[in-house]
C-alpha cells in the first residue's frame, strides 16, 4: 500500500506508461482506482475523455461539469451527461499551477486546415479516435474534452484566448474513478503552434493505482453525498433502444410526454405598503416590467442567491 498526500491511500501501481507526442490510450479503470498524470517536461496540455465502461452512452459531459466550475480543481467532480448526471471522476490531487479548461472545443484537422492551411496536422479529435478505436468506438463517439494544464480566458466581448502553459516538470494530477470507466488521456495535438505546450510538445506519464477498501469506501461516501432521485438510469428513458442505422426516421405513433405539461399557474396576492411599493419600483430590472413582474423577479433572485446546493456539490469531493 502506498500513501499519497495526507489522507488518501492508493493501492499498488498496476500501470505505468509514457505517452510521447502525440499519443494517448483508452484505459479501463474500476471504481476506486486512481489515475495519475505527470508532467515529464515543462508545460504540456493533456486532453481527457471518459465513458462508463458498461454503457458507452454515458460519458463525461464537459458542459454539465462547466456548470459547477469553469476551471475544475482539487475537490471537484467530472460529471456524466444528462439525464444520468453522475460523478465519473473525482479530482483528489491537483497543483494550483494546473489551470484546467472546459471552454475550448478539442482541436481537429479542420481547424488546422482552416487556420493554418495544413493538409494534415496532429490534432486531438484524431488522437482520441485512434485511442478509443481499440474498444470499437467511432470518431463520432469522441466527445468534448476536459483539458488539463490549459490556461484559457475570455474578455467582455466574448473573444477567447489561450495563455502560455504554466505546467512544471514533475507536477501531477490524481483523479479517482467514481464508477467503472474507460478513461482516455491524450497529449494535445496543437502544442507546436499554440501556447498549449509552449510551442514544443513534451511527453507525459500516466499511472494507475489499484483500488483499496479505503478508496472504495471513499467513492461510496462521495456518491452518497450527491445522490438525487434525478440520477436517471436507462430503464427510466422513454426511448431506450439505440439506433442501429444512421438515417433518422419518424417513429409512427410516438407521443412526447413533456415534464409537468401543461404548466398550471396560481395567482398569489401580496399586500405592500406605499413605502414598500416605492422601494419595489426602485428595483425595476427592465423598463417594461410591471409591479408584479418586479416583485416576482426580486423574490426569485433572492432565492437563487441563498441556495446552498451548489456549494454542497462543490465540497462533495473534498473541495473548499
Amino acid at each position: 500500500m502506498e500513501k499519497h498526500g495526507k489522507q488518501e491511500k492508493y493501492g499498488k501501481r498496476r500501470l505505468k506508461v509514457v505517452f510521447q507526442p502525440v499519443e494517448g490510450k483508452a484505459l479501463p479503470m474500476q471504481a476506486g482506482e486512481v489515475m495519475r498524470i505527470t508532467q515529464l517536461g515543462n508545460g504540456q496540455c493533456v486532453d481527457f475523455n471518459c465513458y462508463n465502461l458498461h454503457d458507452y452512452k454515458e460519458q463525461l459531459s464537459v458542459g454539465f461539469t462547466r456548470m459547477h466550475s469553469f476551471r475544475p480543481a482539487k475537490g471537484d467532480f467530472l460529471w456524466s451527461n444528462p439525464p444520468r448526471n453522475n460523478p465519473m471522476m473525482a479530482i483528489v490531487e491537483m497543483p494550483q499551477s494546473c489551470f484546467t479548461d472546459t471552454l475550448h472545443a478539442r482541436c481537429n484537422a479542420f481547424l488546422f486546415e482552416d487556420y493554418y492551411g495544413f493538409g494534415l496536422h496532429t490534432n486531438c479529435q484524431d488522437t482520441f479516435a485512434a485511442a478509443v478505436g481499440e474498444y470499437a468506438l467511432t470518431p463520432d463517439d469522441v466527445h468534448d474534452a476536459f483539458n488539463l494544464w490549459m490556461d484559457t480566458g475570455w474578455d467582455d466581448q466574448g473573444t477567447t484566448y489561450i495563455r502560455r502553459n504554466s505546467g512544471r516538470k514533475g507536477e501531477y494530477v490524481d483523479m479517482m474513478a467514481m464508477m467503472d470507466v474507460l478513461a482516455v488521456p491524450i497529449l494535445c495535438g496543437s502544442g507546436d503552434l499554440q501556447p498549449t505546450a509552449a510551442f514544443f510538445p513534451k511527453p507525459i506519464q500516466v499511472e494507475i493505482f489499484a483500488a483499496t477498501a479505503a478508496t472504495r469506501a471513499r467513492v461510496d461516501e462521495m456518491k452518497a453525498r450527491v445522490k438525487l432521485k434525478n440520477h436517471r438510469s436507462v430503464a427510466e428513458f422513454p426511448v431506450r433502444k439505440i439506433l442501429a442505422t444512421r438515417e433518422l426516421r419518424r417513429q409512427p405513433g410516438y407521443k412526447p410526454k413533456f415534464v409537468n405539461y401543461p404548466l398550471a399557474f396560481t395567482a398569489v396576492e401580496v399586500g405592500l405598503t406605499g413605502a414598500e411599493l416605492a422601494q419595489l419600483r426602485r428595483l425595476r430590472f427592465a423598463d417594461y416590467q410591471q409591479d408584479d413582474e418586479i416583485l416576482r423577479e426580486a423574490v426569485m433572485r433572492w432565492l437563487f442567491r441563498n441556495r446552498t446546493r451548489r456549494g454542497k456539490l462543490k465540497q462533495a469531493a473534498g473541495g473548499k
